[in-house]
């Protein structure tokens, strides 16, 4: 079943091409999911990063200010 502009069609009412825009639609909307899955992934590694970035600064500002 497949609905467009407020229409309900089942598989036997479409065309052959239709069909296959059909398939290939589910599929990059699988690969775009995947994709921000990915994204949200790379975005979590990025802050981890950034935070033993920010807590290593902090050690060097906290050894300096012993050493003064």
């Amino acid at each position: 079943m497949i609905t467009i502009n407020d229409v309900t069609y089942t598989e036997d009412d479409l065309s052959d091409i239709s069909k296959i825009h059909v398939k290939r639609i589910n599929e990059l909307r699988e690969e775009s999911a995947q994709i921000q899955m990915m994204l949200d992934e790379k975005n979590v590694l990025i802050s981890a990063y950034a935070n033993a970035i920010r807590e290593s600064v902090k050690e060097v500002e906290k050894v300096e200010a012993v050493s003064e």
